[in-house]
């Protein structure tokens, strides 16, 4: 072989033309082509990455939950380091939140019973009061999201309900098929309540007490507990169990993460999305079954009414979407309520 055959050519090891432009954002300048497969390059980009990272990549490993491509050619490695969140972890420093706004709350309501504060004599009555039980409710809330909100624009580098996918536009847009979901979810409950065995008095019965307990049970039930239970089940964990679904596939397949959309919110695979639905629906439903006096019949129908909710979240990718879903369909029920007991004024008839 001559000595002119021996050399390379120029443009050999070139890249294909369809990634040049990545080629050039992952290499400083046109390098040589030899330089490209160096250790020494492989190893002074793998240096320089954490410097693209964002705040919650340098502070929680972002190894556990994006892939790796250290072994991957230069001009193959992917021009942005792709990051899904809200994660596995997101959900846990949540529920952390969560947990602390839970102990607060009820370290305030043993005080108040302690020194009597509010009018409360006894335990038993605290149980019994139901503007006492929305108000704790709400205060757990309050103060879980107060921690949250600062805790992960610093985690995300953007803001709160950004990281959630609240697209409160995209709701707004398909308001009219969401209102229609929620027309359809009231249908299944109308049609689960004939064909589903449900208790004849649930303990949520006695928190209608009075008309005023009810209006107040009304609007919480339209507000408050649509906006965080969207925000705990399909905010944090139903992203965290399709990203996990995902990253165990790509670990055991040896491939890379779908790129974000345009948006900036995770593509998932169809299976992970499954998983995911059918996984979040479980705690969504137990975390009723308390309420309808743990009867299987009104659980299961939650366990459905929860899977079209996942289905929204993840059709329109917007929270705001399931939220208005989730809210929609509360006011349905307690409409119905409404006209049953003649403004409240007949409670006998719950």
């Amino acid at each position: 072989m001559s000595e002119h055959q021996a050399q390379d050519e120029p443009g050999q090891h070139e890249p294909p033309s369809g990634m040049k432009d990545s080629t050039l954002r992952w290499e400083a300048g046109n390098q040589d082509s030899t330089e490209q497969f160096s250790p020494e390059l492989r190893q002074m980009q793998q240096d320089q990455l954490p410097n693209k990272l964002s705040v919650r990549e340098q502070i929680f490993a972002p190894e556990l939950f994006n892939s790796s491509y250290e072994n991957t050619p230069a001009y193959f490695a992917p021009p942005v380091h792709i990051v899904r969140s809200p994660n596995v972890l997101d959900a846990f420093l949540f529920g952390i939140l969560m947990i602390v706004g839970l102990l607060i709350t009820t370290g305030f309501l043993g005080v108040a019973l302690h020194y009597h504060w509010f009018g409360l004599r006894s335990f038993k009555a605290a149980q019994n009061d139901t503007r006492l039980a929305l108000l704790s409710q709400l205060a757990i809330y309050l103060l879980a999201l107060i921690g949250a909100v600062p805790l992960f624009r610093m985690v995300w580098d953007k803001g709160f309900l950004g990281g959630i996918h609240w697209h409160a536009g995209t709701a707004f847009r398909h308001k009219g098929k969401l209102v229609l979901t929620a027309i359809g979810c009231n249908a299944i409950a109308v049609l689960g309540n004939y064909v589903l065995p449900f208790p004849e008095h649930a303990p949520i019965d006695k928190m209608f007490a009075t008309a005023s307990d009810a209006w107040m049970l009304f609007a919480f039930g339209v507000t408050v507990a649509p906006f965080f239970e969207e925000m705990m089940f399909r905010g944090f964990l139903l992203p965290a169990m399709a990203t996990a679904w995902d990253w165990s596939v790509e670990r055991v397949k040896h491939t890379v993460p779908r790129p974000l959309d345009s948006e900036g919110n995770p593509v998932w695979s169809r299976a992970a999305m499954v998983f995911a639905a059918l996984v979040v629906s479980a705690p969504f439903a137990l975390m009723h079954s308390a309420q309808v006096g743990d009867s299987w019949g009104p659980v299961s129908l939650l366990y459905c009414v929860s899977l079209v909710l996942c289905a929204v979240r993840l059709w329109t990718r917007s929270l705001a979407a399931s939220t208005l879903v989730h809210a929609a369909y509360n006011f349905m029920l307690f409409s119905v309520m409404l006209v049953e007991t003649g403004g409240f004024r007949h409670l006998d008839k719950v």
